[in-house]
């Protein structure tokens, strides 16, 4: 009777015990379990920021940044002499763009108002895991985000816009270095040096200035009021009112914004910066311009503000500039660079008196010409260059292959330079733009003969005079149409007479 109570008690403590270590045993696997879950997620976490796209450790970031380029990221650095075979360089002109400047107080002001609450959204979204930016990204952001620009500072050329055209300067003079030396000091009977009436380009001109001549002041001029030679464009009459008041400018911008493609960027920035709405257009483009305005004035830095951005983001938005100024400045009408026709005058007039003198007679030798974007990228279309065999459209792939493209063409300090020589037989003309050497379709070879040169560029010289593109009283019906009215009217005259 005892021994089987013994015997019962046993085996209830068994139990009791099993239960335990089985408790404890489950204990510890759920243990386990929590342990390797934790490691997980502190792994997958760690390897997501990993992974993330940090424009912040990017060993090769996109440079391309339409006209806000800075001229540094795409010159061409080798200053060699340059040499042609039985020529000598007799006449050097040039046409430039202004090199970087600040923005203007209108842009200042927005940004200042509204880029430190676009910042704090960011921010704030980030702490709250919204928004794919990287730590660093994010920490850049927050320690160097703020917007430091002060309201003095409206358009004004900054310390490397004043490099920009001092150093483009001297790679000329390298180049060219027994044509500067020849005639090394400054005189107007010389040298001509002309700006548009504004800082940045009297600044620019005054800085390549410093960099052909090393000694002495040098008299630059500044355009006239009403000048319709480096700032044709600025009150042309014919233009405003063929194209800019019809609305002809804005129609393939605002149909690439609606575009899929546009959108799609909107939305991928949308999402890489964590808002719970969808950006406005014009908050993204803003935080496009502070982050290619930071790199043009800090070269050797990163924005944080391009962190906004893919490489294909920027190459959409570096579109949809090219797409705006194609129509605005470009191959898009022709009237907006049929009115650049007084600077291809004067560079052809220059040349024909080099040539009916044999440069016996004293002729200007170095001209340099200093304007803004706008003057430069239609004097380049007017010129044929940059052309595509297709238009730039709002269905147009954002292919770097295009022709058209401003980040190598329009980008602050962008310039065209033509030197011509004097050749055992006969003149020659040597085109460049951002100092690269460009081959004319309507030359043979890169270095053109006289002949082809202005065989291509005079019938656009002489008729200037009659009609310079801006003259609201001149003919606005293309020189074949006229000829068709002309034999239509003669044609039925004689049918007419025919009738008696």
């Amino acid at each position: 009777m005892v021994s089987g109570r013994r015997s019962r008690r046993q085996q209830a403590a068994l139990r009791y015990t099993n239960t335990i270590k089985a408790l404890a045993k489950m204990a510890s696997t759920i243990c386990w379990l929590v342990t390797i879950t934790l490691i997980w997620l502190t792994i997958t976490s760690i390897a997501a920021e990993f992974l993330r796209d940090c424009h912040t450790t990017d060993p090769k970031p996109y440079i391309y940044y339409g006209t806000k380029t800075p001229y540094e990221l795409i010159n061409n650095e080798d200053s060699s002499p340059i040499f042609a075979a039985g020529c000598k360089a007799v006449m050097f002109w040039m046409l430039a763009r202004h090199g970087t400047q600040y923005p203007t107080s209108r842009d200042v002001f927005r940004m200042k108002d509204r880029l430190p609450k676009l910042r704090k959204t960011i921010l704030q979204n980030h702490k709250e895991r919204r928004g794919t930016l990287c730590q660093q990204d994010i920490d850049g952001l927050s320690n160097n985000g703020s917007i430091r620009i002060d309201d003095d500072f409206d358009e004004k050329l900054t310390s490397t816009g004043r490099e920009e055209l001092l150093v483009l300067a001297r790679r000329f003079r390298g180049r060219f270095a027994d044509f500067f030396n020849s005639q090394p000091a400054f005189s107007t009977q010389d040298y001509h040096f002309r700006h548009i009436a504004s800082l940045p380009s009297q600044s620019s001109a005054r800085s390549f200035s410093r960099g052909i001549f090393t000694n002495g002041d040098v008299q630059l001029t500044e355009a006239p009021v009403g000048d319709r030679l480096v700032h044709f464009y600025e009150n042309c009459t014919r233009w405003r009112e063929q194209v800019e008041e019809k609305g002809m400018l804005e129609h393939e911008l605002t149909l690439f914004r609606q575009s899929v493609t546009f959108q799609n960027t909107l939305a991928d920035v949308t999402t890489r910066l964590g808002f719970q709405y969808n950006m406005s257009s014009d908050d993204m483009l803003l935080i496009y311009d502070i982050c290619r305005y930071q790199k043009a004035w800090y070269l050797e830095q990163i924005s944080p503000w391009c962190a906004a951005f893919t490489s294909e983001n920027l190459k959409v938005l570096e579109y949809g500039e090219d797409l705006e100024t194609y129509h605005k400045q470009g191959y898009g009408h022709e009237l907006n660079y049929h009115q650049a026709c007084p600077l291809v005058e004067d560079l052809v007039t220059r040349i024909r008196a080099f040539r009916a003198n044999n440069g016996t007679e004293n002729q200007q030798r170095g001209v340099f010409y200093f304007t803004e974007g706008e003057g430069l990228l239609r004097f380049m279309a007017r010129m044929g260059l940059a052309k595509d065999e297709q238009p730039l459209t709002r269905d147009g792939t954002p292919s770097t292959e295009r022709k058209w493209r401003t980040s190598l063409m329009g980008s602050f300090a962008a310039n065209v330079a033509i030197v011509l020589y004097n050749c055992s037989d006969d003149y020659k003309i040597q085109l460049f733009v951002k100092e690269e050497v460009v081959h004319l379709d309507q030359c043979q070879n890169a270095l053109c003969t006289s002949k082809e040169f202005l065989d291509y560029l005079g019938a656009i010289a002489d008729n200037c005079g009659r009609d310079d593109g801006c003259n609201p009283s001149a003919a606005v019906i293309p020189y074949a149409s006229l000829f068709q009215l002309m034999a239509i009217f003669l044609l039925v005259t004689i049918h007419t007479f025919s009738w008696f």
